[in-house]
């Protein structure tokens, strides 16, 4: 396999959409060949016509698809995928209305056998315009899919006013800043969703720089609008000072394991001491990566950006913890 097999994850919760998205997208790609992973075939109805042979589980579609089930781990199910022999160019999971899709993106994150099988595109979390509000104050499911995407859509926008969908989109900024968002009508978006390519060094820099340039806070306060929800907020720190790649390595490998039901992404460009390119870092559950970005310029200020979002965290002990990992000067 030359290139890994780019990897794109559907959730929201149950009635947002998210089948009907899938439809959508199946169809403006038709020469795409798709794997498609499902929760559970109960929720989607496979018109019995377009199944042309069934093995070991595996659904071939007339429309050059092939789905099956995760009825096992994950980890099994794309083995079976791959062993198929049957091609397949873009895979696609649709996780359950009540499923943590970081779950299933860690798999792709923290194992490098299936990182030489496949790579992650982005995840998509669709929300109902209509209903959202009110499954994010029930739901904490919900606010982990949403502030875990990496592109929002807002489905059935004619069911609510302007207005409220503008209270929407401000409302998930605040909670995730990172997620591109788009407003639709029955799952359809013309937009490059299968290039989103949300992983990549390249990307995850801009979206911390557009972040950044967006903020009009003062650094010394978290950021995140004040339609915030509850105890879930995005800290945004920055550091003029270096960082020593060790400790922080060891610092972020401690907090994600104490604090990882609480914390649910991480982003971050870092400045490290004697490292002439920026180094990406990022966090899914209790996993994290190291990726080189662009090389620091010259005359560029070597600032580290560092975004967490998490529920129920103390901003100054959360600053006070980063701190220590900075570069202390030598003692001549």
């Amino acid at each position: 396999m030359d290139q890994p097999i780019p990897v794109t994850i559907i959730t929201g919760f149950l009635g947002a959409g998210k089948t009907t998205f899938l439809n959508h997208l199946i169809e403006q790609h038709p020469d795409t060949k798709f794997a498609i992973i499902e929760n559970e075939f109960g929720d989607i109805n496979i018109d019995q016509e377009l199944v042309i042979g069934a093995d070991e589980g595996i659904f071939e579609m007339s429309n050059g698809c092939i789905c099956c089930t995760l009825n096992e781990e994950l980890i099994d199910t794309l083995a079976k995928l791959i062993h198929s022999g049957k091609p397949f160019d873009h895979l696609v999971i649709e996780t359950t209305g009540m499923a943590e899709p970081d779950g299933v993106a860690a798999a792709f994150v923290s194992s490098e056998e299936i990182q030489a099988y496949f790579q992650l595109n982005a995840t998509v979390c669709m929300v109902d315009a209509a209903h959202f509000a009110d499954t994010l104050e029930d739901r904490e499911e919900a606010l982990k899919q949403l502030t875990f995407a990496d592109l929002v859509v807002l489905n059935k926008k004619s069911a609510v006013q302007a207005s409220y969908l503008e209270e929407l989109r401000q409302q998930i900024q605040g909670l995730n800043p990172f997620a591109q968002i788009l407003e639709t009508d029955y799952g359809k978006v013309n937009d490059t969703i299968l290039a989103l390519q949300a992983y990549r060094p390249k990307r995850t820099e801009d979206s911390i720089i557009a972040l950044d340039d967006h903020s009009h806070h003062d650094h010394s306060h978290s950021h995140h609008h004040h339609h915030h929800l509850g105890d879930v907020k995005a800290h945004s720190f920055t550091f003029t000072e270096p960082f020593d790649f060790l400790k922080f390595m060891q610092w972020s490998k401690v907090l994600l394991m104490f604090q990882r039901k609480n914390i649910y992404r991480i982003k971050g460009i870092i400045n490290f001491a004697m490292h002439d390119q920026k180094m990406i870092f990022q966090s899914v559950q209790a996993a994290s990566s190291f990726q080189k970005g662009s090389l620091w310029e010259e005359d560029q200020p070597r600032v580290s950006r560092l975004v967490i979002i998490g529920k129920g965290l103390q901003r100054d002990r959360l600053e006070k913890s980063i701190r220590t990992c900075l570069e202390r000067p030598r003692v001549t």
